[in-house]
């Protein structure tokens, strides 16, 4: 179960962008371990972001050849707000000849904060000369526009976005997309299917997408910790049911904690997130009331990436519910940051009975893909058994969720199809 070493090379006039533009940083393992391989090949890497993301999940780079170029969207002032408030009552009226209007008009007028972010970035780009320019998800690509050789454009998609959506901004913001995605020569994706559905909805050749799984790195965590047993006064005894991500309708967070009510005794919720802004919605209070009497703990401070799989091992078992949506929801495996965590962490999963997972988590023993409606039955058996699952969980993570073995597939495929300049 080892996994690849990565070799430093003398690469120090070399340079990577990664373009961050409204995209959370801070939490997202697939970027953040791309940042800190690319340091480690000998890259000068620089990280494009907006200061509002960099703030709701703040990250810090122990890799010097790590610089952090941030946007002060902080500054933008009432006028501003008031301006773009005018921008979106005209778009409405543009709605009917949307598909006729130019890239830059579309961006000026439909996602004026990507425009300035754009125009920003421009300038700041001319500075240096960079090998690839690593935009992570479609704004950022957006704002990449400006870029003349868009070979040297490596895009990591994270949502896909369809045809279908009636929102017309969601459909401006994928006409945008599609035209950007009609020059690029490369994208990274996930997982070979959500590839496939990207080559199809985007009439892309399947052949120059790169698999680069969103995986945690570096060893798992087997000397567990006491985090949310410290933090809340969980007694030794009990065991901890874990959720960490972000708070939302899709994840289900509401009715995982109704379910507690029916669970066996000596369980405990823990509902962590990252994200604060969601504390103070009418969503939170609604849980909040829901787990009025119950053993429901609520954590919204801020865990460094660096240190969130340590916190989550002091818990047991991680659930990750989704609402079945759309393929971003239902094709998750390989693309949830919560699951490569709490494999390292050495959790028990239970998560939605989607077919990719459920055929993932049951041909490894790790846990349960179920509905959630049977989640307190589920609970009490994974619980039974949990030491077995807990050495299962990091043989998986070893084997199939480990950030490192895929990276050195990606950057030798990369470097022997011609990228490396």
């Amino acid at each position: 179960m080892g996994t690849a070493i990565v070799e430093k090379k003398t690469m120090s006039t070399q340079r990577v962008a990664f373009i961050l533009c409204e995209y959370p940083l801070g939490v997202s393992s697939m970027v953040i371990n791309s940042i800190r391989l690319f340091a480690a090949k000998g890259f000068r890497v620089d990280v494009y972001i907006n200061k509002r993301t960099m703030d709701s999940s703040p990250i810090d780079f122990r890799e010097k050849q790590v610089s952090f170029n941030i946007y002060d969207d902080d500054s933008l002032n009432l006028v501003s707000r008031g301006y773009r408030y005018i921008l979106m009552q005209i778009s409405k009226l543009l709605a009917p000849i949307v598909r006729y209007l130019s890239f830059n008009f579309c961006l000026f007028m439909y996602y004026h904060d990507v425009f300035l972010f754009s125009r920003w970035l421009k300038k700041k780009l001319s500075d240096y000369s960079y090998v690839y320019f690593m935009p992570i998800e479609c704004k950022s690509l957006l704002c990449l526009n400006h870029i003349n050789d868009k070979n040297k454009i490596i895009y990591y998609n994270m949502e896909l976005l369809d045809w279908e959506d009636e929102d017309r901004y969601k459909q401006t913001l994928k006409k945008l997309e599609y035209q950007m995605i009609s020059e690029l020569s490369n994208a990274v994706i996930p997982s070979p299917r959500r590839a496939e559905l990207f080559a199809k909805i985007n009439d892309f050749d399947l052949s120059k997408i790169f698999i680069l799984p969103v995986a945690s790195m570096g060893d798992p965590i087997r000397a567990r910790s006491k985090y949310f047993r410290e933090l809340f006064g969980i007694p030794d005894d009990w065991k901890i049911v874990v959720y960490s991500g972000n708070i939302a309708p899709w994840a289900k967070c509401l009715e995982i904690i109704q379910s507690v009510k029916d669970w066996p005794d000596g369980y405990a919720l823990v509902m962590h997130t990252w994200n604060k802004s969601v504390v103070g919605t009418r969503y939170y209070n609604e849980m909040i009331n829901e787990a009025r009497g119950l053993p429901v703990y609520f954590s919204s401070e801020y865990i460094t990436y660096d240190d969130l799989a340590v916190a989550l091992s002091s818990a047991d078992i991680g659930v990750m519910f989704y609402e079945e949506i759309d393929d971003n929801f239902t094709e998750i495996l390989f693309s949830s940051n919560k699951f490569g965590e709490y494999l390292k962490a050495g959790l028990a999963i239970i998560c939605s009975e989607f077919v990719s997972l459920k055929d993932f988590v049951e041909e490894r023993s790790i846990g349960a893909a179920i509905s959630i409606r049977e989640l307190p039955r589920a609970v009490r058996l994974i619980g039974e058994k949990i030491e077995i699952l807990r050495e299962n969980a990091h043989a998986c993570y070893e084997e199939q969720l480990r950030f490192e073995n895929y990276f050195e597939r990606f950057y030798d495929r990369l470097v022997s199809e011609g990228h490396d300049a």
